[in-house]
């Protein structure tokens, strides 16, 4: 399919739920313990695995696509965000149920269209259910938060690994599928292999940069907003405004746009670091307006550092600009030797590395 075609009010709609998830999920960063920053990235790649779902089955169905199921996984997402804050205490069980659910919605949805998704089988058979299913029954939050972290990885492996075009994986399913028709009452018609529209995918890709990009904007405006401003509060959001900048030029020149033709079991995994990465450097930011003056606290400056050079490494590969890599020394120098530097210290080294993979970048594309 080439005929081009573009987000619909629908898909924007869903996604506003994102927005709702994507701040939660920061939430649990205030005061991190070990279990905290665990459940973070467990609960952010579940509610992924959820969206990109929904965002393929809207992507293969294309006109198609029920409004209804839409919603229906809208409403699910929705219960998983507001679960986040108790998601491994009191609620857990609904946090999981909904991903369970949502799961079951996106893959009826486009089992009915009859096309197996090539490149991305997550959407239609989630490996990784069992796991969810299995901590039920588990009361301790370190293992059910292991279990759903089990559940997830199962789930990015399978759709990276396993190639929906094999003849004998399609014949398999297609007989699966004809049995529990059977069983039914339903007919299901002949399925046959398809490519995600790519303009769509990457639109919809760039969308979700978008969301967490626009989260980072109202942390660091939310945070200057709230202190005793002076040249340090200045400089954090000069800088971090700056910084923002630089990754939204970067991921929309070299990186998720409707031009890009990546496989999906590469794109995808690469947009879930991308998207955490900013999330994390949003939480950062918002954090170093607090702490102008002082240092950031350990674990906030790591994981601050650590997102930043992770999706600036991230672009540098894709794109093999391997000399670029030599400019990601100073944000791993501040990760591991800058605990007593000022969090607007940190904050300038940062925005000075961005802004040296954008020079870098832009004459090597001028060149």
């Amino acid at each position: 399919m080439t005929s081009e075609r573009h987000a619909t009010w629908l898909e924007l709609f869903f996604d506003l739920v994102v927005v709702a998830a994507v701040s939660q999920l920061t939430h649990l960063l205030v005061h991190p313990s070990g279990v905290h920053v665990a459940a973070f990235f467990v609960l952010y790649t579940a509610i992924w695995l959820v969206w990109t779902s929904f965002t393929i089955y809207s992507n293969v169905a294309s006109e198609a696509t029920h409004t209804r199921t839409m919603l229906l996984g809208m409403v699910g997402l929705a219960a998983m965000a507001a679960a986040i804050p108790e998601a491994t205490g009191a609620h857990s069980a609904v946090f999981a149920a909904a991903y369970l659910y949502t799961s079951g919605v996106a893959s009826q949805g486009l089992n009915r269209t009859g096309r197996i998704v090539k490149g991305w089988s997550a959407a239609q058979r989630n490996a990784g259910l069992l796991p969810f299913i299995v901590a039920f029954w588990v009361d301790d939050p370190r293992w059910k938060l292991a279990l759903w972290a089990l559940g997830v990885a199962m789930t990015l492996c399978f759709a990276m690994v396993v190639d929906n075009n094999d003849p004998e994986r399609m014949r398999q399913f297609q007989e699966r599928m004809d049995e529990r028709a059977e069983r039914h009452g339903r007919p299901l018609p002949v399925f046959q292999a398809w490519d995600p529209h790519a303009s769509h995918l990457g639109e919809r890709l760039g969308l979700f940069i978008i969301i967490v990009l626009g989260e980072a904007v109202l942390q660091l405006i939310g945070a200057i907003g709230e202190v005793e401003w002076g040249w340090s509060q200045v400089g954090i959001g000069l800088a971090g405004f700056g910084l923002l900048i630089g990754l939204w030029w970067l991921n929309f020149r070299f990186g998720f746009d409707e031009e890009n033709q990546t496989p999906p079991r590469i794109l995808l995994p690469a947009h879930l670091v991308v998207a955490v990465s900013i999330t994390l450097i949003a939480f950062g930011l918002g954090t170093a307006a607090e702490h102008a003056t002082d240092p950031l606290p350990n674990l906030h400056r790591w994981l601050l550092c650590a997102a930043l050079v992770l999706c600036l490494a991230l672009c540098a590969l894709a794109n093999r600009a391997w000399w670029a890599f030599a400019i990601l020394a100073a944000p791993l120098a501040l990760a591991a030797f800058g605990s007593a530097l000022s969090a607007v210290t940190v904050v300038l080294v940062l925005a000075a590395a961005v802004a040296g993979f954008v020079v870098y970048f832009n004459r090597r594309s001028t060149a």
